[in-house]
């Protein structure tokens, strides 16, 4: 399970905001968005969504938000970069605060 650091000092590498009327599912908009900071096709990704969250369930979270008051937002890590959904449709992409790389290296970590 990855934990999100939500480090308010993590550079912005991309926001955008999804449209709940007019686009698709929540989930496609972060896979865009990783795309677009990675720089290519959200096919030609080397990582996969449902590695870190389970995007059927943050489309559904997302869908019933619109249903409530309460205010939410979803923030998990994926590779590099911490991702943050609020219920205001904002996607942030920043970069990850921890040492993610060096982890990734050491099978003690894993």
């Amino acid at each position: 399970m990855s934990v999100a650091t939500n480090d308010a000092n993590s550079e912005i590498l991309y926001r955008t905001y999804h449209d709940r009327n007019r686009d698709g599912p929540i989930s496609d908009a972060v896979v865009e968005a990783l795309a677009v900071v990675e720089n290519v096709e959200p096919e030609d990704l080397d990582v996969r969504l449902y590695d870190s969250v389970d995007g059927d369930a943050l489309d559904s979270l997302y869908r019933t938000t619109a249903e409530r008051s309460e205010r939410l937002s979803v923030t998990f890590t994926i590779a590099a970069y911490e991702v943050e959904v609020a219920d205001d449709g904002q996607v942030v992409v920043r970069e990850r605060a921890d040492d993610w790389k060096q982890d990734c290296g050491n099978p003690a970590s894993r």
